[in-house]
């Protein structure tokens, strides 16, 4: 039996026009150890799987899939803990969602290298190019130098303040079960991610290489198109709790702020477009008064009133008002609303 140093984890679903990337990312690379890639299609319709298979029968030494019958995510299954964490044998991890790609073919070998000579680190990362499908011509570097505060060395104090790990640019010196629990990660929250990053990142230092190694696609059918506070606002909110429970409350404050600030935005935009479902699960005011006083007490006709219920909820919260004047608030409804 192989004894796998570094597995891949990836997701697909619905991926068909994307997934051949993908795996040619994966079988591409040049390293001087064996690799396994556990892939897990959640009952894709539109072909996926067929694409799969083609590489499993080509690959079978490498491609390890999973094909669901029925979807898992509609059901509220935790596929990563489920399916795909239990199956790792790699000392190290790497991440590529099937709508992603990487582009050079010693990325594995590179990361790799770096943690091997770095025992103390146990996240590496790079940066990526982001493509949007409906613009081809614009194109972006995510993370630029500010994002990552303009570092290569980084530990957890920067990670809290916001995510500028790239999914399919990590390769983590994965930490379970040694030193985390499986059966305590989290469900119900997003981005899931982010929260893997902070569960190593509490655990050693983070390095970045240089190299832009990767592909992000940006898509209308990908995870965090739409309006993501409406989507997935509960979900975030959660993850906002999570983390702080991982870290043991060492953050506290900076996760109620954070926490905060979040349910203000999940309000404005429940206004802005009378959807208050997402809102009501979270549960941070008795049911149905949000949306009561929403609907009752605003004149929808009337940006104003939109405007002051949203500011005066955020005092109450504890928040300084987002938008001190009318115009500023309509202007940022305006452009979100793009």
């Amino acid at each position: 039996m192989t004894s796998f140093k570094l597995s891949i984890l990836c997701i697909t679903y619905n991926h068909a026009a994307f997934i051949r990337q993908a795996l040619d990312g994966f079988v591409m690379q040049q390293t001087n150890f064996p690799f396994e890639v556990l892939i897990h299609d959640d009952a894709s319709t539109d072909g996926t799987a067929d694409i799969i298979r083609e590489y499993e029968e080509k690959y079978p030494d490498i491609i390890k899939p999973v094909y669901q019958k029925e979807n898992q995510w509609s059901q509220g299954v935790a596929i990563s803990k489920t399916f795909q964490f239990p199956r790792i044998q790699g000392m190290y991890v790497a991440m590529c969602e099937g709508d992603d790609y990487w582009t050079d073919p010693r990325k594995l070998q590179k990361q790799v290298d770096f943690l091997d000579a770095h025992p103390d680190y146990t996240v590496c990362f790079h940066p990526v190019e982001v493509q949007w499908e409906k613009d081809p011509e614009k194109k972006e570097i995510f993370p630029t130098p500010d994002k990552r505060f303009n570092k290569t060395t980084l530990d957890v104090e920067d990670l809290i303040q916001h995510n500028f790990i790239q999914t399919n640019s990590v390769v983590y010196r994965w930490v379970f079960p040694e030193k985390e629990h499986l059966e305590d990660y989290p469900v119900g929250i997003l981005p899931g991610d982010w929260y893997l990053h902070l569960v190593h990142a509490k655990h050693g230092k983070i390095g970045f290489l240089e190299d832009v190694m990767g592909v992000y696609r940006r898509h209308p059918g990908g995870m965090w198109q739409g309006n993501n506070y409406l989507r997935h606002g509960d979900k975030h909110y959660h993850f906002f709790e999570a983390a702080d429970k991982l870290l043991e409350g060492k953050y506290h404050a900076l996760y109620e702020k954070k926490k905060r600030e979040y349910w203000l935005e999940m309000l404005r935009f429940s206004v802005m477009l009378d959807d208050f479902a997402t809102l009501s699960r979270l549960g941070r005011l008795p049911p149905g008064l949000v949306e009561k006083l929403g609907r009752t007490i605003i004149p929808w006709e009337k940006q104003t009133w939109k405007h002051r219920f949203i500011n005066k909820l955020a005092k109450w919260l504890g928040i300084a008002p987002m938008y001190p004047d009318l115009k500023s608030f309509i202007a940022e409804c305006r452009k979100r609303e793009k």
